[in-house]
């Protein structure tokens, strides 16, 4: 029988839902760090990142559509105001003004429109709006400068007055897919995904090459958590364009999210072409090599990431790499490095489990009960306690959290995965079997509830479960990605 690549018992040690609103937080601080210091393409690695753990989260997808640059030197740029902060207005052409006499100038729409992006671009959008609509005045085909209106109206957050401008530029011109771009955008950042998506097919129909749309809709099925679906219009966003960043980084994570392990390896170290000192990008190769169970390439490729953006994120996750590889001295090191800051109960669980590994028990029941205190509902704690208690002899207390662990109710499908492990753990292998199903029906889009159960099925040979689950899975989270490939030399 053919073994998955993710051992069963490493599980419980991925990201736990418990801890995923802080992380999301953490990353999204770091995304915006990085927009201030104008590095835009690292800005876009973390929001990537927030998006993978969440995408729902309507703070990150408002920042990504503000950051994407779009497709022609004749239009605003989303990423324009960063690259004023960075002073590379030199730079960029579409910024010239003509020499020309008075009365040129004053009927001149081109002019006003370039006129209108030098206020933009000093974030002047108020005057940035009034050249623009002097453009439009002059000459009223002026769809280029319709569609920079909306873009100046979008900044101001007046998504209607913007709407009413793409449709306009729209409108006027239709062979022009910009507009058509930045209604999804728009319409994605309002939450309507349906309208997001049929825009963005009707700018692959005006321009069936564009890669930038390409790309974004890889990002729209991303965004509602179809990794398959993305796979396919990420790869024709790098056919289309070898030398475009954003698509690789953003096909590596749909290959890590749909257990293409080796292709999301061999996708990252394409971009860190583009990016070589992209801690990013590092912390995915390690993540990747990780579940693969290769820890000591996973635990070089992290601390590449620590040297280049050191973290607390980042040491979290090397604790966990050298945990998992036995390796508990290193990992209670950085655990204990970051646990002032991090007082999370996943920190203390791992904290607990070293010392458990290291055989300092009393050391371990401490910091198990530890996250027990700011997380009395998680089954696995009391079960890790109480393997202190077995290993000092304490029947009473073995017994005791062993119960409590049994008798927690799941509510969050991490929570079956863990039960389901005590249950493998101590020989019950029907009730861990069944704890899976019943997880799956309580929570049937929840893909790591489903390989799990491949898993298990796997550890106990049972080859008609692991056939049906397998079928499952493909159907049910792999069935909508297209066979391509990608040409890699750029």
């Amino acid at each position: 029988m053919k073994k998955f690549g993710m051992l069963f018992v490493f599980i419980i040690s991925l990201l736990l839902p418990c801890q995923a609103n802080e992380l999301v937080d953490d990353y999204y601080d770091i995304a915006n760090n990085y927009l201030e210091s104008g590095n835009t393409t690292r800005a876009l690695e973390y929001i990537d990142y927030v998006l993978m753990i969440n995408p729902k989260f309507s703070k990150a997808i408002q920042l990504k559509n503000r950051l994407l640059p779009q497709e022609s030197n004749d239009d605003l740029s989303r990423a324009a105001m960063t690259l004023s902060k960075q002073r590379n207005l030199s730079d960029l052409a579409i910024l010239d003004i003509p020499r020309t006499d008075k009365f040129k100038i004053e009927n001149n729409s081109d002019y006003y429109n370039k006129q209108g992006k030098q206020f933009y671009l000093n974030e002047e959008y108020d005057s940035a709006i009034q050249s623009f609509f002097r453009a439009v005045s002059i000459d009223n085909r002026n769809y280029i400068a319709y569609n920079n209106l909306g873009m100046a109206y979008w900044m101001k957050n007046n998504l209607d007055s913007a709407e009413k401008y793409f449709r306009k530029a729209a409108a006027t011109s239709k062979s022009y897919p910009q507009p058509y771009i930045n209604l999804a955008l728009l319409y994605k950042q309002k939450g309507d995904l349906n309208k997001q998506y049929t825009y963005l097919k009707k700018a692959l129909d005006v321009n069936p090459t564009n890669y930038w749309t390409y790309y974004l809709l890889g990002d729209y099925y991303t965004s509602v958590g179809n990794y398959p679906a993305s796979i396919p219009y990420y790869i024709d966003a790098i056919n289309l364009n070898l030398n475009f960043a954003p698509p690789y980084l953003a096909l590596a994570i749909a290959y890590f999210k749909t257990d293409k392990y080796e292709q999301s390896i061999t996708t990252l170290k394409n971009y860190i072409e583009f990016n070589p000192n992209s801690d990013f990008a590092y912390s995915m190769l390690a993540k990747n090599y990780y579940i693969l169970g290769q820890y000591l390439t996973a635990k070089k490729h992290m601390k590449t990431a620590i040297k280049i953006n050191p973290t607390s994120i980042y040491r979290f996750e090397l604790a966990k790499i050298e945990y998992n590889a036995g390796e508990f001295a290193n990992a209670l090191l950085n655990l204990e490095i970051i646990e002032p800051e991090y007082q999370y109960p996943e920190i203390y669980n791992y904290i607990g489990l070293c010392n458990l590994g290291l055989k300092r028990y009393e050391l371990a029941i401490i910091n198990f009960n530890k996250a027990i205190v700011l997380d009395s509902k998680r089954a696995i704690y009391y079960y890790n306690l109480a393997q202190c208690y077995k290993q000092l002899d304490d029947k009473n207390n073995y017994v005791k959290y062993m119960n409590t662990a049994l008798q927690v109710t799941p509510v969050l499908y991490q929570d079956y995965i863990d039960l389901s492990c005590i249950y493998y753990n101590t020989g019950k292998i029907n009730l861990a079997v069944k704890m899976l199903q019943d997880g799956i029906q309580a929570n049937p889009d929840s893909k790591p509830l489903y390989l799990a159960l491949f898993n298990l099925y796997d550890r106990l040979d049972d080859q008609a479960g692991y056939n049906y689950i397998k079928s499952e899975i493909e159907s049910r989270f792999n069935s909508d990605e297209k066979k391509k490939t990608i040409k890699f030399n750029k």
